[in-house]
């Protein structure tokens, strides 16, 4: 009979783990699927192939040729037509021909009138009437300047005053105007009145002293008398009063071109702006 002896027993017990251990992993014995369950798990590693998307960098090559389809853009540019276009956008932009670039701003140097008021004048003569008083010591320092201004206007400008018509002071120092005007005597009548009250300091508000002021400049009383109170002057005096709310006189003097513009804004500095303004606005007039 064999024996065992202690050196086989190792042996034996070595060979029975192996065959235990082949049986509980499931060995490549057990059946014909587990290779194909090992196949299906072989891919697991594919998870890191996201690391791939390194490479749509690749596109970089694409730049190259997008940058070729922009040249083309530029050639079809060349051609005239192209420069022909640049130069209609210049032209829409640029002022029609002749047309001045005007120096002065409504608002700022010049306010439109709501509606045009009309004028006394004849048709097609510009109108430029100047709103005064009397008693304004700026419309007396501005009255041998603007009769300067006055000596050279073209014919097809027209010159006036308009007496303003604000309270009774005003009222009666319009009366002279008118009454003067009337008996053809207004240039010497105008000169003599703003003289006795900014040189003599008499504001002339009685009608004996005013009387005595035209007697002195070659009137009699009895044509004094006759047309201070006349329906002329009266006429007068009402449309100066209409004017003067119409043209919407806050202050003297003021000058209103063609019964649609005046003359004033914060832009205006001096007399001599004021009339570079209404010789602008003369000419806007003149060109419509």
């Amino acid at each position: 009979m064999p024996t065992v002896t202690l050196v086989d027993r190792p042996r034996q017990l070595l060979a029975l783990a192996c065959l235990t251990l082949l049986t509980a992993c499931g060995g490549p014995a057990s059946n014909g699927s587990t290779p194909d369950a090992a196949e299906s798990a072989a891919p697991a590693p594919a998870p890191s192939a996201p690391q791939a998307p390194a490479e749509p960098a690749q596109p970089a090559a694409a730049p190259a040729a997008a940058a070729t389809p922009e040249a083309g853009v530029q050639e079809s540019a060349e051609p005239a037509a192209s420069d022909g276009g640049e130069q209609l956008k210049l032209a829409s932009a640029a002022p029609p021909a002749g047309e001045p670039k005007w120096r002065f701003r409504e608002g700022e140097h010049f306010t439109v009138l709501t509606a045009a008021q009309g004028t006394s004048s004849a048709p097609g003569k510009i109108e430029v009437a100047e709103a005064f008083w009397y008693g304004c010591p700026h419309c007396y320092e501005f009255d041998p300047k603007i009769m300067t201004w006055v000596a050279g206007l073209p014919g097809d400008v027209v010159f006036v005053r308009l007496p303003v018509m604000w309270n009774p002071t005003n009222q009666i120092h319009a009366r002279i105007f008118y009454t003067a005007q009337a008996l053809g005597k207004l240039e010497e009548i105008h000169t003599a009145v703003f003289r006795e009250m900014h040189v003599e300091k008499n504001m002339v508000t009685d009608e004996a002293e005013i009387q005595a002021l035209f007697e002195r400049n070659g009137v009699s009383a009895a044509d004094f008398q006759k047309t201070f109170r006349s329906f002329a002057v009266e006429g007068q005096l009402k449309r100066a009063k209409d004017l003067t709310a119409r043209y919407q006189i806050r202050s003297v003097p003021q000058l209103i071109v063609n019964g649609k513009y005046a003359a004033n804004g914060p832009g205006i500095h001096d007399y001599d702006e004021m009339l570079a303004v209404v010789s602008e606005l003369i000419e806007r007039e003149r060109r419509r």
